[in-house]
Formats: C-alpha cells, sequence, structure tokens
C-alpha cells in the first residue's frame, strides 16, 4: 500500500509539471487528473493538495496557473476544504509575502463555501479550522515585526490587513465557528497554542496606531477576544416567543409545594425556583417579584381560612429567607443591599389591585410587612424599606379607614404572625429544660397556654416555615416519654402525678395533631423507621392515617392482658375514681385498644346497652384525651375491614367521643384538651370513611355524585379562567390524582390543554399543567412520556392533535417535566425532602404488579437463549449503542439520568427515532424537532443530559427532511461534546447541513415556467 501510494503521488507531481510547462488551463487539468486518480479516489490519499501547493509557492511569489489546478480541484472535489486548509496552515513560508497574501486570498475564497462531502473529512476539518485560525495569528504577527523592523511596506501591510480581516470572516460564518468551537475541545494544546498567539497579537495590535496602517484597533482586539473566549456555550437560539408579562406556573407550583412539603427546607423551594428561571430565562428581579406575587395571591386566598396562619408565616418568614438564598447563589454576597429584590419590590408595586384586596382582607400595609422583613434579613436598607412603605401609605389609607394605634390594627394575622417568631423560639429555649429538677409544672404551663386559641396552630406555622419543626416534634417526644413513666417521688406527691398525666396526654395530642397535619414523616426517623420512642412507635404500629392502613390485631400485640380487667372495671364503674399515681401511660394506651374491643363486642354480643358503652367512653373521655384518640385510632382501623352492615356500632362509638358533655371536668386545660382532641378524631374518622355529605371540609376525599373527569374539567376551567389555584382547587386535585392515578390525570389534563386555539390560552394552560403536575411531578412526568405522548404519535385518531400551536405546546410542557423530574432526582439524592406522602397511594396498585410473575412469552424462531435476550433488547442494540458510550478514552461529565425517568426516556427516544426514519414530511416529525428545540431553550447546560439516552441516527433523519427548520446553534447543544464521539455526530450533523444550505433551491414548476417565458 505504501508503494502504491508513492507511486500514485510520484505520478502527480509528474503530471504536474507536465501541466505547467504546457501551461493547461483548470479545463485540461481536470480532464487528464482523471487518468491518475479514478473515479471514487479521493487526492487526500496521496496527498494532491500537499503537491499543488508545494509547486505552487516554490518561488518568492505564487504560481496562479498552479493555483487554479487546486480550486478546480476543490470544486471537482478532488480534494477536500480539510486537507487544504490544513496544508495551508502549515505553510511557514510568511518570509515569501507574495506567497502568504496569495494564500489569504485564497482563503477568503473558499471560506464562504468550506464544507466537507465525506465521512473521513469531518473530524479533520474542524482541527484544520482552528489551525487555519493558529495561522492567521502568526501570520499577522510576523507582518507587525517587519512593519515595526521596516517602518513602512506595502506587502506586509496588505499581509496584516488581510490576515486581521480574516478574523472578523471567520466569526461571521456560523459554519466555521461551531466547527472552530468542536476543535477547541478535541486539541486543547492546538487551542492554547492559539490563545497564546492571540494575547501576544492583541498587545502588538494596541501600538498599531502609531503606524498609520488604517487598521480598526479596537474592532480588531474584540475580534480576537471573542476568538479566544469562542465556545459552545456562546452559541445561543433565539426563540421566537417573547417573555410573558406575567407567568403562571409558579403560583401553582407553589401552591402545590406547599400542600404536599409544608416543612420543606429553604433549599427545596430555592432549586424549585432556580429551575423555573432556566426554563423561562428570567432575570433574578423578575423571578424575585413572580415569587413575592404568586405568595400573595395564596395569602390573599388563605386568609379567613384554615391555611391563613401557614400561608401567612411563609410569605412573611420563609420568603425572605428564599430571596436571600436566591441572592446569595447570584455571587452577591457582601453588597449592603440587593438591586435585584428593590427592582422586584418596584414590580410588585405595580400589582395594585392584589395588593388593595390583601391591604382589606388584612386590615394592614402587606408592603410595609414584607418590607420590614426584608430589611431584617439584610436584602434592603431601612431606607428603602420605609420608601416602598410610604409608597402604599396612600393607597392603603384610601381603602382601609382604620386607626393605626387601634387594638384592631395591633392583632392582624399578619403581624401576630411576625411576633410568633420570637415566642416560638421562647417555647423551645423552655422545653430544653430539664423535666426532672422540677420544671414539669412550668413546662405544662407554658404547653397549656399554646392550646388556646390559634397560639398552636401559628407556632407550628412559623416551626415549618423556620425549618424548626421536627426540634419542635423531637422536644415533644422527649418530654412525652419522659412522663410516661412515675418518677421516684410520685409515690408521696400526688400532684406530681397528676402533672406528669397532664403533660403526657398534652404532648401526645400535640403529637397526634401534627402528624395529621404534616404525615407521619415528621416524627420518624429519614428512612421512615420508627425511633425508641413510645409515640414513634405508636405512630407506625396504631395510629390511623389516610394512605397508611394498620392492621387492627396488630395494635392489640403490646396489651398486657393482665391489667385488662382492671381498665375495664375503671371504664365501666359509674363512679370510678381517676387514678394518676404510679401510672404507666404507655402501657394504658396500649390496652385502651383491647379495652375498646371488648366494649364492642360486648356491645354487639347484647352484653351491654347502649347506655352502658356512653358510660365507658365518657368515663374514658374524663380526664385525658389521648385514651379516647388511641380507641378511635383502634375503631377506624377496624372499621376497614368490616363490611357495611357492621359499621353502625364502631362509627357509634367514634361519635360519641365527639359528642359534647355538659359535665366537663374543671381543669385548668381540659378545654383546650378536648378541642383538640375532637379535631383528631374527627379528622381520623373522616379520613378512613368519609361522610357521604358534610357540611365540615376536615379532608380532601371526593365526595360527590359526579364523574371524576366532570369534577376535573369544573377545576380546570375555574382555574384557567383566573389564572391561579385556590386553596380549595389544590386540595380537589390531589384528591383526583389519588383516585384516577396519574395516568388519568395526565391523559385529561393534556386533553383540556389541547382543547385551546389562541396561543395566549395554551401558553397559560401549559404554564397552569406544569404547576398542577407537581402534585406527583415524577409520576405524571413518566406517563406523560412513556404513555400518553406516543398514543398522540402512533393514533391516528389522536394524532391530529399535534398541530401548530398545539404541537408546540405539548412539546413545551414535555421539557419542562422532564427537567423538573430531573430537579426532583436530584433533590432526592442531595437529601433534600421531596416527600409526596398524600399522593402516592396509587402506588400501591403498582406495588401488587410488580408482585406478580411475569407471563411467559412464547419463542419465536429460535430457542437459543442468547437470540431471545437480543430480540428484548432490540432497541438497546440498534439505537442506544449508537449513542455516546464512555469508556477509557470516551467518558462522559454528564451526571447520569436515575431510573425510572432514564428507561422512559430511552422509550420515548425509541418511538421518536422509529418515526424520524420515515422519509416524508410530517406533522409528527416537526412535534419531535419542537421538542428537541423546547429542550434546549428550557434546559440550556442540562438538555444534554436528556440527550444523552438519545439514538445518534435521530437527529440526521430529522435533519435530511427538516432542514429549514435547524440551526447550527441547535445541533451544537443535542450531544455531549466533551466525548469524542459526540463531537464526531456534532461535525457530522453540522456538515449535514452545512451542505444542505449550499445546494440550490429546487426548481419549481412556477420558476420553470418563469424562467421560460424571460
Amino acid at each position: 500500500m505504501e508503494t502504491k501510494i508513492t507511486s500514485k503521488t510520484s505520478s502527480l507531481q509528474a503530471l504536474l509539471l507536465r501541466a505547467w510547462r504546457e501551461r493547461w488551463n483548470d479545463l485540461q487539468w481536470g480532464i487528464q487528473i482523471k487518468t491518475v486518480l479514478p473515479r471514487g479516489v479521493s487526492g487526500d490519499v496521496h496527498n494532491l493538495a500537499d503537491c499543488i501547493l508545494q509547486q505552487a509557492l516554490v518561488g518568492p511569489g505564487p504560481n496562479q496557473l498552479v493555483l487554479s489546478y487546486l480550486k478546480h480541484s476543490l470544486s471537482s472535489q478532488l480534494v477536500s476544504y480539510a486537507a487544504v486548509l490544513q496544508r495551508i496552515s502549515k505553510y511557514d513560508g510568511v518570509n515569501k509575502p507574495h506567497c502568504v497574501i496569495s494564500l489569504l486570498e485564497l482563503v477568503e475564497a473558499i471560506l464562504g463555501r468550506m464544507t466537507c462531502r465525506s465521512k473521513a473529512e469531518e473530524g479533520a476539518l474542524a482541527t484544520a479550522v482552528l489551525s487555519l485560525v493558529s495561522w492567521l495569528t502568526m501570520v499577522a504577527m510576523h507582518a507587525y515585526n517587519k512593519l515595526v523592523e521596516l517602518g513602512s511596506s506595502p506587502e506586509h501591510t496588505t499581509m496584516l490587513v488581510r490576515s486581521t480581516a480574516m478574523f472578523s470572516k471567520v466569526l461571521d460564518c456560523e459554519f466555521a465557528r461551531a466547527m472552530f468551537c468542536l476543535a477547541r475541545l478535541d486539541d486543547k494544546d492546538l487551542h492554547g497554542d492559539f490563545v497564546n498567539k492571540c494575547v501576544e497579537l492583541e498587545n502588538a495590535l494596541s501600538k498599531v496606531a502609531n503606524l498609520n496602517l488604517g487598521i480598526d484597533v479596537e474592532e480588531n482586539a474584540q475580534t480576537l477576544k471573542q476568538l479566544r473566549s469562542l465556545e459552545i456555550s456562546t452559541f445561543s437560539i433565539n426563540s421566537n416567543t417573547a417573555i410573558e408579562p406575567i407567568t403562571y406556573c409558579l403560583q401553582p407550583l407553589l401552591a402545590v409545594e406547599v400542600l404536599l412539603n409544608p416543612s420543606a427546607d429553604t433549599q427545596f423551594f430555592v432549586n424549585q425556583l432556580l429551575l423555573i428561571q432556566r426554563l423561562k430565562g428570567y432575570s433574578l428581579s423578575r423571578l424575585c417579584s413572580e415569587l413575592i406575587r404568586a405568595c400573595l395571591l395564596c395569602l390573599r386566598d388563605a386568609l379567613g381560612g384554615n391555611d391563613e396562619s401557614h400561608w401567612g408565616a411563609f410569605t412573611f418568614l420563609k420568603l425572605p429567607q428564599i430571596l436571600l438564598k436566591l441572592h446569595s447563589n447570584k455571587g452577591s454576597v457582601g453588597e449592603e443591599y440587593s438591586q435585584d429584590i428593590i427592582e422586584a419590590m418596584e414590580m410588585v408595586l405595580q400589582f395594585t389591585a392584589l395588593l388593595d384586596t390583601l391591604d382589606v382582607k388584612s386590615t394592614c400595609n402587606v408592603v410595609e410587612c414584607l418590607a420590614s422583613e426584608l430589611h431584617r434579613v439584610g436584602l434592603i436598607s431601612e431606607k428603602q424599606a420605609q420608601a416602598f412603605a410610604a409608597k402604599r401609605e396612600g393607597a392603603v389609607s384610601s381603602v382601609i379607614k382604620i386607626d393605626p394605634n387601634s387594638q384592631q390594627a395591633a392583632g392582624t394575622i399578619l403581624k401576630v404572625i411576625v411576633r410568633a417568631e420570637p415566642t416560638l423560639a421562647k417555647i423551645l429555649t423552655t422545653l430544653d429544660s430539664d423535666y426532672l429538677n422540677n420544671q414539669a409544672e412550668n413546662l405544662l404551663g407554658v404547653l397549656s397556654q399554646v392550646l388556646t386559641g390559634k397560639s398552636f396552630e401559628l407556632i407550628l406555622a412559623v416551626a415549618t416555615v423556620e425549618d424548626k419543626l421536627r426540634t419542635f416534634v423531637s422536644k415533644l417526644i422527649n418530654f412525652n416519654e419522659l412522663s410516661r413513666v412515675p418518677g421516684v417521688d410520685e409515690a408521696s406527691s400526688g400532684k406530681g402525678s397528676l402533672t406528669r398525666a397532664m403533660l403526657f396526654d398534652v404532648s401526645f395530642l400535640m403529637l397526634c395533631s401534627i402528624v395529621q397535619s404534616y404525615g407521619s414523616e415528621v416524627v420518624l426517623n429519614e428512612d421512615g423507621t420508627p425511633g425508641n420512642s413510645f409515640f414513634e412507635k405508636w405512630v407506625n404500629e396504631c395510629m390511623a392515617e389516610k394512605g397508611h392502613p394498620k392492621s387492627p390485631d396488630q395494635m392489640l400485640s403490646n396489651c398486657d392482658m393482665a391489667k385488662l380487667d382492671a381498665l375495664l372495671t375503671q371504664f365501666t364503674a359509674p363512679d370510678a375514681e381517676f387514678k394518676t399515681n404510679q401510672v404507666k401511660w404507655h402501657e394504658v394506651c396500649q390496652i385502651v385498644p383491647a379495652a375498646t374491643k371488648e366494649l364492642l363486642f360486648a356491645w354487639e354480643q347484647g352484653a351491654l346497652s347502649p347506655t352502658d358503652v356512653k358510660l365507658s367512653l365518657d368515663n374514658m373521655r374524663s380526664r385525658m384525651g389521648c385514651l379516647p384518640v388511641c380507641a378511635a385510632s383502634w375503631l377506624c382501623s377496624y372499621m376497614q375491614i368490616l363490611d357495611h352492615d357492621a359499621l353502625l356500632k364502631p362509627m357509634n362509638m367514634v361519635q360519641q367521643f365527639l359528642t359534647p358533655t355538659d359535665d366537663m371536668p374543671q381543669q385548668d386545660n381540659y378545654k383546650e384538651r378536648s378541642n383538640l382532641m375532637f379535631q383528631i378524631i374527627r379528622k381520623m374518622q373522616y379520613d378512613i370513611h368519609p361522610p357521604s355529605a358534610s357540611k365540615t371540609k376536615l379532608s380532601h376525599n371526593i365526595v360527590s355524585g359526579l364523574p371524576i373527569s366532570e369534577q376535573l374539567v369544573s377545576v380546570w376551567n375555574s382555574t384557567h379562567k383566573k389564572g391561579w389555584i385556590n386553596v380549595e382547587a389544590t386540595n380537589t386535585l390531589e384528591s383526583l390524582i389519588l383516585t384516577g392515578g396519574p395516568l388519568w390525570f395526565v391523559t385529561n389534563v393534556v386533553k383540556e390543554v389541547l382543547s385551546y386555539r389562541c396561543s395566549s390560552d395554551l401558553d397559560k394552560a401549559v404554564d397552569l399543567a406544569f404547576g398542577i403536575f407537581h402534585l406527583d411531578i415524577e409520576s405524571c412526568t413518566l406517563n406523560l412520556v412513556q404513555h400518553l405522548l406516543p398514543i398522540y404519535l402512533h393514533n391516528k385518531n389522536q394524532g391530529g392533535d399535534l398541530v401548530e400551536p398545539q404541537a408546540s405546546a405539548i412539546a413545551r410542557l414535555c421539557a419542562y417535566c422532564i427537567f423538573a423530574a430531573l430537579e426532583f432526582g436530584s433533590n432526592q439524592v442531595s437529601g433534600q425532602p421531596s416527600t409526596r406522602k398524600r399522593a402516592r397511594m396509587y402506588s400501591d396498585a403498582e406495588d401488587l404488579e410488580s408482585m406478580v410473575p411475569a407471563a411467559k412469552m412464547l419463542r419465536l424462531g429460535s430457542t437459543d437463549s442468547q437470540s431471545e435476550a437480543s430480540a428484548s433488547l432490540m432497541f438497546v442494540a440498534n439505537s442506544a449503542s449508537q449513542a455516546a458510550v464512555p469508556d477509557d478514552s470516551n467518558t462522559s461529565s454528564l451526571p447520569t439520568i436515575k431510573e425510572p425517568l432514564k428507561t422512559a426516556l430511552l422509550k420515548l427516544f425509541e418511538t421518536f427515532s422509529f418515526i424520524a426514519q420515515d422519509g416524508r414530511i410530517t406533522q409528527h416529525k416537526h412535534f419531535l424537532l419542537r421538542f428537541l428545540e423546547f429542550c434546549v431553550l428550557c434546559g440550556k447546560e442540562k438538555a444534554r443530559i436528556v440527550f444523552q439516552v438519545m439514538p445518534s441516527n435521530l437527529v440526521p433523519n430529522l435533519l435530511s427532511s427538516l432542514p429549514d427548520w435547524f440551526s447550527y446553534q441547535l445541533l451544537l447543544q443535542l450531544y455531549d461534546t466533551s466525548t469524542s464521539s459526540g463531537r464526531r455526530d456534532t461535525a457530522r450533523d453540522l456538515c449535514m447541513l452545512r451542505n444542505m444550505s449550499l445546494q440550490p433551491p429546487p426548481l419549481t414548476y412556477a420558476s420553470e415556467l418563469t424562467s421560460k417565458s424571460g
């Protein structure tokens, strides 16, 4: 082979000498060269470009005739642009200015039509471009040095002017810029050498002004800086859609996340907001203004309702902390104040109608309260806070007629919430005191005071948003644990035993209420297992919770049957004395379910009358609230395994606990404890067995005669009309996804989104759907990409919906959800709370399916187990293997996608690849392209994480059908360019687009008629 190549090269050199002697023109050269190079053989193999340039530049001046042979060889594809540029970049005869000027003219002529036409050229062209630009800097530097030495030289002046002008031409050519970016990743040493030459040339050009050469020094310096910093991230894709004046996704997302994760820490919300900023392309000031607006909308809806305290605490305590962390993430630590927050507050002041409504409902200046909290965390100065308050003062005085010094103004819920923060700190400090050092009475007084009015609700709201809920819970568990057993000196102190009983009861009831409001996760360990305390074990084994069924028989396993009779005697005796001395209250709580079972069975068998049962239950709740809660928990769990006919008596027993009594014990805090006990049992009953109709909304189960699809349509229409979601609608949607499952939920929400035809309505619907899908973003995303999209792409009856503008809307929704699911996975990995404690009940059915063995599949055509395995992994073999596969020399730096999202995306791209292979131009192909575009636009640098599972033949198939819709900027973002295979695929697609863009437009019938008539 080496002899053959040498022989061909010698033949080419001889042919060149003959052509020059006989003065062939380029046409004669083209005819004669075919005698040496047969059809289909590239001249690059035999160094044709090198031979021609050596012959053309052998003298002090260029041989234009021989150079014309090179131009003809380029046009006839005998040599590649990569070989020519690479050979020019190796020319070191810079002391021949006329030859260099001729090469510069050649480069200028071919740069505009530079491309490649074979797979072997794709990788070499990028390096050739970088080598050429590096050579240009060398030429410019040599010309400058000569001008300094000679003072005046027309040839060197031309060299300097033309070489520096070529830098701008490279930047103006998108294809050249793209190949340059790939080359800097392929050959870092060559790029480093180029950067050094650039710096040297920039310093030299700064002195050119003294030579009067007519060169724009500043422009050239700017061009060189752009070349030095040119990288893939500088290629931005221009979105055709302008940024909307108001976003509709942040408020629903916030409402859902606060509902599902009320105790999530600040970083969790910051991650969500940074995701929105990346998806929407917002500035930090715009993001902060939208966040404040979303909080104010939720607060306006919650004022006067059950969630008033929580949203008030979130808005005025949690929100400033979130804004502070966003400001810190920007890298602006150390500034006196945040300019972004100031701009955000200026934007918020424009929402006059919202602020007026809030001021009226809260009877205070909301902006003043918020600005005060922002000043407290150091985001704005005191002067700026006063300025914001003053801007709203006139509007507040016109809508609120109230004396600022009156008691009503001082007691508004917003100001009470702000004052509750130091109160929580004092309570936590008090709970740190030693229980054994005669502090029990003080502790009981503090906890009893917390139960009065709305204090407990406010304290919990503040503890939740301040990330102190677990601390508060752990302290309550500690005192509950200490008060369950008698002390050493209790036998001589009856008052001490009563105090211990009350402390156990108060802490038990408070902990039960917290579990019902925030889930058992707040009292269990992070892995979901209970600790060593009695209450943690009781919650895990005995407490009736929605979505966490408990076995009624398991509840009786810890019961001490020897003490059951004594407890039954105390409950059934008419004038039984309430004993507290030397009582172990955790044992009593464990015996109460067995006593309740005995009472129920005796009533069912006729051994006890309804009056006797009523007496026993009244005695049970006469002093302690924890005992009826334990009894009601067992009854509710027991009712879950009964048929409808057997529910009457257990339900009546639970209802008896909720019946007010006239002879209420005269204890200091019994009323507060009994009210809390009523709330706990009522919610427990409603969660486990909701009535057919109820005026009290304690939970959010679906109790309606309407089909769930009609309920969804009703809630959706109302939400879309308003542009935001209220608390009631959020709870209803949560119940709908629990009832219908995520696939049904996603299918119907997308159906509603596609029902709109106007682009503005579609954009609003996409944002609302994205926020609502955060009820379970992972499951909704999986069902969207794995089940629903293939239906629209393959089903002819539904495929007609994927037309513009609906196709772009669904593509954008899919991109939003995929990156949100990735963020969800990263939050889990990093330990951030991502609890979906009320929205994963449908996973029980999936767990049951996974327990069933897979059905046996019939083998067709082969009994070889390897054939069967290869058939089942057909996609992996045909598609996934074509993607970038990391190895020792080709390792990706991108994080891997976690399961099950990775499998879902693999299947989605498999579907895309099948559709893209069709040679026809279809609306489905247009949808695939829009999906890729929105992934790049929304994901920015994280888009490559999604594309790492994309088959490498997908983009070329789409590009061959829709070349006018692709751009070099888009192609640079579709592969992992940190790997050699990713750069190889990128270069292939760039050259393919370049070739298609250089082709003349097809001759249509109309244009043919026009040319003939002319």
